[in-house]
């Protein structure tokens, strides 16, 4: 069965983004009100708290009329979101949204764009909507994708959560939200295979998302980042002969090439002891001097059950990212945790 993903891949526009992101969030408020809490907390600033859920309480004092036997509270709250596909949106425009909103208890203005406002223009912002009782964030889509990824991995047995993780990582890769991509992928048992024939294979009922580098990790820390340089479907017949589908990449798939994929299928079943991804699996390759060693460690908690998406420059402060080669970046990453 082919992938479906429930966001909009191929809707262009700023609204579509908008809307997209509102099913994000609406879909987190169904899964559980509490993931969706803190998810929103995670993407603002420390000195604002966001509520959701009912706070209860029982024989609560006041100043006057004595006790209350039972008291159910819940804060009022306004958020407006504000997508700019590239670069920075007006700063009056932003702050007429607030002067023209009827306030709540607690207000909020979120920006999400490729890049976000520097400190002294958010601070400017923070300042002049003050007087409208509204907060200014400005974040990445990046960012905003790195942290629903670790309310992910804060519930790892959430299936439905993880999944709304992956699609909506699915459409920011496909429409060109992030750059500058690291695509961080376990590996395991197959760990050997990745290092020995330079490339990470996945079943294609995982779809592709177009990134720019991969992390092979294993055992809490990524030890290998490769260059993707070639994307193929491939398909080793009974008769050991090879046959490929460019998924992505420049050139045809050259002898070397075919070598390792073939080599990997069969090698495949011995390493796991069971198994065939002769059919029906992406393979993902990399050049030899864009193959490179890194101590990439993780030291939050739990594992890693699935792909994990850095964005390189915006996530992980590497500066000039596209000047840089992967030996330099892997170099990079060994002073780096996550």
């Amino acid at each position: 069965m082919g992938f479906i993903n429930p966001f909009q891949i191929y809707s262009k526009g700023e609204n579509t983004i908008t809307n997209n992101i509102l099913l994000l969030l609406s879909n987190l408020y169904r899964i559980n009100p509490k993931i969706y809490e803190l998810f929103i907390n995670s993407i603002l600033p420390e000195n604002i708290n966001y509520e959701v859920i009912p706070v209860f309480r029982q024989q609560k004092s006041q100043k006057e009329g004595g006790i209350i036997d039972g008291h159910i509270q819940t804060k009022a709250t306004k958020i407006i979101i504000e997508t700019k596909i590239t670069g920075l949106d007006n700063t009056k425009k932003l702050i007429n949204y607030c002067k023209n909103e009827n306030s709540a208890e607690t207000n909020i203005l979120i920006h999400i764009s490729d890049s976000t406002f520097d400190e002294a223009t958010t601070k400017s912002i923070n300042q002049r909507i003050g007087i409208y009782n509204f907060n200014f964030v400005s974040i990445t889509f990046s960012e905003l994708l790195s942290s629903l990824q670790e309310i992910a991995d804060e519930y790892p047995f959430n299936e439905e959560l993880y999944r709304l993780s992956k699609d909506f990582y699915y459409y920011c890769t496909s429409m060109n939200l992030i750059k500058n991509i690291l695509r961080i992928v376990p590996c395991n048992k197959s760990f050997e295979l990745n290092k020995k024939y330079r490339l990470y294979f996945q079943p294609e009922s995982r779809g592709y998302s177009n990134h720019q580098f991969t992390g092979i990790y294993i055992t809490k820390e990524v030890k290998y980042i490769g260059k993707v340089n070639k994307v193929f479907l491939a398909e080793l017949t009974e008769e050991g002969k090879l046959t490929t589908e460019k998924i992505s990449g420049e050139g045809e798939i050259t002898a070397e090439e075919e070598n390792r994929i073939i080599n990997t299928i069969k090698e495949f079943p011995k390493i796991y002891g069971y198994g065939d991804i002769s059919k029906g699996h992406i393979f993902f390759l990399f050049d030899d001097n864009d193959f490179c060693p890194t101590k990439f460690k993780k030291t939050s908690k739990y594992g890693l059950l699935g792909s994990r998406l850095f964005d390189l420059k915006a996530d992980l402060e590497i500066k000039n990212v596209e000047k840089l080669s992967t030996l330099e970046i892997a170099e990079k990453l060994n002073d780096i945790t996550w």
